[in-house]
């Protein structure tokens, strides 16, 4: 990269959007399961969950982004939520509510832009 090129600075090469994901196990048991998901594969993900058809066997090769952590139980421990806070720097609560992604990532790539731009 020459030193006037900025980097590909896409949405897919700076964001991922952390979810927690609820299913059952063969056995019935409950799971929980924090995963990324891409901007670009947002649509697909939000219809797969509502269709009830995600394959987290197949989530990485599908390309939708990254399993974080997963547990067997209704819910994740306590300790869980702040690791996974801690790992994406954001508060607990952020992990449960909704926010606008698309600004948050225009605004992420403008911050970047000038980082890179005054650097």
């Amino acid at each position: 990269m020459k030193n006037n090129e900025l980097p590909d600075l896409s949405p897919d090469n700076i964001a991922r959007t952390v979810v927690l994901v609820f299913g059952k196990l063969a056995d019935a048991s409950p799971f929980w399961c924090f995963v990324t998901v891409k901007p670009s594969r947002r649509a697909d993900f939000n219809e797969r969950v509502k269709a009830k058809t995600l394959d987290l066997t197949r989530y990485v090769e599908d390309g939708f982004g990254e399993i974080v952590v997963s547990g067997e139980s209704a819910v994740p421990p306590r300790e869980v939520l702040k690791d996974v806070a801690a790992m994406f720097n954001v508060p607990v609560r952020s992990l449960f509510s909704e926010f606008d992604m698309d600004s948050e990532i225009a605004r992420e790539i403008e911050k970047l832009k000038k980082e890179l731009n005054e650097g």
